[in-house]
């Protein structure tokens, strides 16, 4: 066997390998979700939750596919989102040049009409990518320079193409252009013609790519484009059709995401979504170097992101969305490191010399940002999940075990100690880690209920026992407004107190807020000091039920 052909069939063993891990790592990530989410939408709302996940795969892996093009033939597309844009908005603007009256009363446009429109689209998705190879191989810009002049240009053409349309048809400018027929968001709201059209495109790619004689070419050209050109392969006219294939498929997906929202809004469509499909193609195993990846990894890597946006969507629920970006950049990150961890040698040390250290501090300040920001979510719903008492470790204490846990796992991946000895030596740390922070965390009540009392006793109060709980007795005692600031976030750790006494102290309205933090407190005793009518009205209005004596 020759040593080309063996190592394609390296490669080929590679790229399996790869996309038969991302289908386990797929199913993780489902099982995962299904667990932690408290409301466990995957088991009760199976068909739903698929068919929400279908939907928004397949109009992620429509134009991932292009990228994936682009990147197997050694180049970059950042305009995938723009054009995304721009074509939704050519798609709607020809519409209502066609059916002015019709779109202007909320009315269906007519099949032809839309037709005329998505055949438009993508001529326009045509045009896009032929100036983008025109910019690459005649005027020698690179890949990045080219699709970046249009990522920035081709969103403020939109939205000056909106205004001026709209000005014309309707007589007032406005930056969007509402889509009221029913046959064309069909487009987007059954699940099957995304799905559908998603598998056809993902079938023609995956032809083109693996059984035709110009996909082996785009393979030889992303693998070397100067040993291309010397073979007499056209290289240029390969530029040419993978940059076509990229706009022209994510002019089919700005179809279908004006369809969805029924509205082109140039401003907000497909803004960032370059970045997921980059992202889809190199989880889906292709590589940014050119000449490595496959149309089934990058099926697979599509669904890979938007499970993983959907689960942590269904854990986090409230903000998710703040953390998408963050989440799309992490998976990036690993999924390119693992790739390249597979290629290089076995000694790659990925932590030597001082930039290894600085690397261990930057990732360990991460993970515990990561813990501190949405630690506490995932952290309750695995207690909830394991049936275990309540979660009572605060953002700070999560935020210091990620942090310190991922500061010594990175100094003991730097050591030279032999592999077989630091695996054990990770097991062990990892396993007094979450022992550690089981016994701190079921001891955690406890530690801050002493706290509390010593709090109380420090400021010359005393605790007693009543018939609904514990009262927390300050009375003529010199408690002052600061005193009783510093020790209300240890009272709020008394889960039984009901009451509390503050006759005769120097208390006054500055200080009485501090215990708007008691929730569970019934009686507020204030009598004898320079506490007003309206700030104890203030006060019950944040705890409720409150009886206060004045």
């Amino acid at each position: 066997m020759s040593k080309s052909s063996a190592n394609s069939s390296q490669r080929s063993s590679l790229i399996h390998r790869h996309e038969s891990v991302l289908f386990g790592a797929i199913l993780v990530v489902l099982l995962l979700t299904t667990l932690l989410d408290t409301q466990h939408n995957y088991y009760h709302n199976t068909w739903t939750s698929a068919v929400d996940i279908t939907r928004q795969t397949s109009m992620l892996g429509i134009f991932a596919l292009g990228a994936a093009i682009v990147i197997i033939a050694g180049g970059i597309d950042l305009s995938s989102g723009s054009v995304i844009a721009f074509s939704g908005t050519t798609c709607a603007t020809i519409m209502l040049l066609l059916a002015p009256e019709e779109m202007i009363g909320a009315q269906p446009v007519g099949l032809g009409v839309i037709m005329i429109a998505i055949t438009g689209t993508l001529f326009v998705g045509f045009l896009i990518g032929s100036l983008h190879a025109w910019l690459i191989t005649t005027v020698g810009l690179p890949p990045f320079v080219a699709t970046l002049a249009t990522l920035v240009g081709l969103r403020s053409f939109s939205r000056a193409i909106v205004e001026n349309i709209t000005e014309a048809v309707i007589g007032a400018p406005t930056t969007q252009i509402q889509i009221f027929d029913s046959s064309f968001r069909y487009l987007a709201t059954s699940v099957w013609i995304p799905a559908a059209l998603f598998i056809g495109l993902a079938a023609l790619c995956w032809l083109l790519l693996s059984r035709t004689v110009t996909g082996r070419h785009l393979y030889a050209l992303g693998g070397n484009e100067q040993a291309a050109r010397l073979s007499g392969i056209q290289t240029d006219r390969l530029k040419w059709l993978a940059y076509c294939l990229s706009a022209i498929l994510s002019s089919i997906a700005g179809i279908i995401y004006i369809a969805e929202e029924s509205v082109a809004d140039p401003q907000t469509l497909g803004r960032g979504y370059e970045l997921n499909a980059i992202a889809a193609a190199v989880v889906g195993g292709c590589s940014l170097q050119g000449g490595i990846g496959t149309i089934p990894g990058t099926l697979l890597g599509a669904l890979f992101l938007r499970s993983v946006i959907d689960g942590v969507a269904k854990v986090i629920k409230t903000g998710a969305d703040v953390y998408e970006g963050l989440i799309v950049g992490c998976v990036v990150v690993f999924a390119v490191a693992f790739s390249q961890t597979r290629t290089q040698s076995r000694g790659m040390r990925f932590f030597a010399g001082p930039l290894g250290l600085v690397t261990i501090l930057n990732l360990s300040i991460l993970a515990a940002a990561l813990a501190a920001l949405i630690g506490p979510t995932f952290l309750g719903s695995l207690m909830s999940l394991l049936r275990l008492s309540d979660a009572h470790l605060e953002a700070t204490h999560l935020a210091a075990l990620a942090g310190f846990g991922t500061l010594a796992l990175l100094m003991l991946a730097r050591s030279r100690t032999s592999s077989r000895w630091r695996a054990r030596l990770t097991v062990v740390l990892a396993v007094c880690l979450v022992v550690g922070a089981s016994v701190y965390n079921a001891a955690l009540p406890g530690l801050r209920y002493q706290a509390a009392i010593d709090a109380i006793s420090t400021a010359g109060g005393t605790m007693e026992k009543v018939h609904d709980g514990t009262a927390a007795d300050f009375t003529a005692t010199s408690l002052d407004d600061a005193t009783l600031k510093k020790i209300a976030g240890r009272l709020e750790h008394l889960t039984d107190l009901v009451e509390l006494r503050l006759a005769s102290t120097r208390v006054t309205d500055e200080g009485l807020l501090a215990v708007k933090v008691l929730r569970t407190l019934r009686r507020l005793d204030v009598s004898n000091t320079s506490v007003t009518a309206a700030r104890i009205r203030q006060l019950k209005r944040t705890v409720p039920n409150l009886d206060v004596t004045r």
